[in-house]
C-alpha cells in the first residue's frame, strides 16, 4: 500500500506539493484568527471582537469625561452669572441661590444617571458577548 501511494507522489510530484501547499494556505487562512496587540494591555494580543469592545469602551470613557467637563464649566458659568446679578443688584437673592442650587444638582443627577445607563449597558454587551463566544 505505502509503495502504491509513494509511486502515485512520485509520479504526480508537483501536483501533490500544490495539494499540500493549498491545503496548508486553507488552514492559515481558515483557522488562524487575526490578532492585534491590545490598546490598554500592551503585550496582549486580542482580536477583532475583543479590539472592537476595547474601542467602545474607550470611547464611552471619553464621552463620560466630555459630560464631566461640559457639567464642570456649566457650574463655573452659573456660580459666575450669580455673581454678576449679585453684584449689579447689590441685593442678596437667597430664591435665586437656591434656585441655582437646585439647578446644578438636577443637573449633577442627569448626569450621573447617564453614566449609570452606559455602565449598564457595557455590563451588559459583555455578558452578552461572554454568552455567545
Amino acid at each position: 500500500m505505502w509503495e502504491k501511494i509513494k509511486k502515485f507522489m512520485n509520479h504526480e510530484r508537483y501536483q501533490t506539493i500544490s495539494v499540500f501547499l493549498v491545503l496548508i494556505f486553507l488552514g492559515i487562512v481558515y483557522g488562524c484568527e487575526s490578532k492585534v496587540d491590545s490598546v490598554r494591555y500592551p503585550g496582549q494580543r486580542i482580536s477583532r471582537a475583543q479590539f472592537e469592545i476595547e474601542v467602545n469602551t474607550f470611547l464611552q470613557e471619553a464621552e463620560i469625561r466630555a459630560d464631566q467637563l461640559n457639567t464642570q464649566d456649566e457650574l463655573k458659568a452659573v456660580l459666575f452669572e450669580v455673581g454678576t446679578m449679585t453684584a449689579q443688584g447689590g441685593t442678596f437673592n437667597p430664591l435665586g441661590v437656591i434656585t441655582t442650587i437646585a439647578g446644578i444638582l438636577g443637573i449633577g443627577a442627569v448626569t450621573d444617571n447617564v453614566r449609570k445607563r452606559r455602565d449598564i449597558k457595557k455590563w451588559e454587551s459583555r455578558t452578552t458577548t461572554a454568552k455567545n463566544s
